[in-house]
């Protein structure tokens, strides 16, 4: 069967009755923000990958094609538990506001790339509500559940933005010039939340500012390659007091320090994933991650090397 059906040509399409309306009828209009909702969701979700978030969102999703059936239909659609529904939304926003705390300040969007997500999806919630709230015959609790939608995702949001506020106090307080053990494996601890957040598996070490390691810690089901490589990453970060991914650049041929990846018994790599620790400007150490994808491993590095940067 063909995806094309050539029947909307005249700007028409069907509702679940038969019933054929313009594309701009605003039941359609109403349908078509829904699903634009369930797509940014689907962002959320994949970015997230795995979490009590995420499993709620999945439910969502699912509960927002039973609302688009419910919007395009003129009987009872295959929604039954509408009030639970909602009800299941609600629980989970008084959940997420005891944990963010009371808003007391204008928000602005974008603290950080997680919970700028969830606004978007806040933004497109609303613009949903306000189509559906142009229709006709639509049951209460279709407008309820997404007038609770756009709460939910406004309250995940600023607990997620707590959850980074926290971490960010946590950075500027550390003031230490010397990387020990007990800093080491916070930076890794850190480095791995980010990581299983993001659903990936990776290996991350910590070096000294001679290149020496002090910690190396492998999440499960991390690459058995990904140990030696998160190492020489954060030795070459911290040797040549720069990320890896930039040093790549230097040793392309005819650059200064072409082929400089091929001595000192290849501890030198210049797969992105090192990252120079500094404090004050000064180089105290360097973290490797390998196992994600060159981008993924270049953002978990960042996120460890700034950990106690202060900046």
């Amino acid at each position: 069967m063909k995806i094309y059906t050539k029947t909307g040509d005249n700007g028409a399409t069907g509702l679940y009755s038969g019933e054929r309306v313009p594309k701009t009828h605003p039941k359609i209009e109403a349908v078509g923000n829904v699903d634009e909702l369930t797509s940014h969701l689907g962002d959320i979700r994949s970015t997230l990958q795995k979490g009590p978030i995420v499993n709620e969102i999945e439910i969502i999703q699912k509960t927002l094609i039973l609302v688009m059936s419910e919007i395009a239909s003129t009987a009872n659609g295959k929604w039954k538990e509408k009030q639970a529904s909602v009800s299941f939304l609600e629980n989970s926003i008084d959940y997420y506001q005891g944990l963010a705390g009371e808003f007391t300040k204008f928000i602005l969007p974008g603290d950080n790339p997680i919970s700028a997500k969830f606004d978007i999806a806040r933004s497109v919630a609303r613009r949903a509500e306000r189509a559906v709230n142009r229709c006709d015959n639509i049951e209460s609790e279709v407008r309820q559940y997404i007038n609770r939608l756009s709460d939910y995702l406004y309250v995940v949001a600023r607990y997620i933005d707590k959850v980074f506020e926290e971490t960010m106090k946590t950075k500027k307080q550390t003031t230490t010039q010397e990387l020990d053990l007990n800093l080491a494996n916070q930076i890794i601890n850190e480095v791995k939340e980010y990581a299983a957040y993001k659903g990936i598996q990776v290996v991350i070490a910590v070096v000294s500012k001679e290149g020496n390691p002090i910690s190396v810690q492998v999440m499960d089901n991390s690459f058995v390659i990904s140990y030696e490589l998160a190492i020489k990453k954060a030795f070459t970060a911290a040797a040549l007091k720069m990320p890896t991914h930039e040093l790549a650049k230097l040793t392309a041929r005819g650059a200064d320090f072409e082929g400089l990846e091929n001595m000192l018994d290849a501890k030198i790599v210049t797969l992105g994933g090192g990252y120079p620790i500094k404090v004050n400007g000064l180089v105290i150490g360097a973290v490797g991650v390998s196992g994600g994808s060159a981008t993924d491993d270049i953002e978990f590095a960042r996120y460890g090397a700034h950990f106690i940067e202060g900046e």
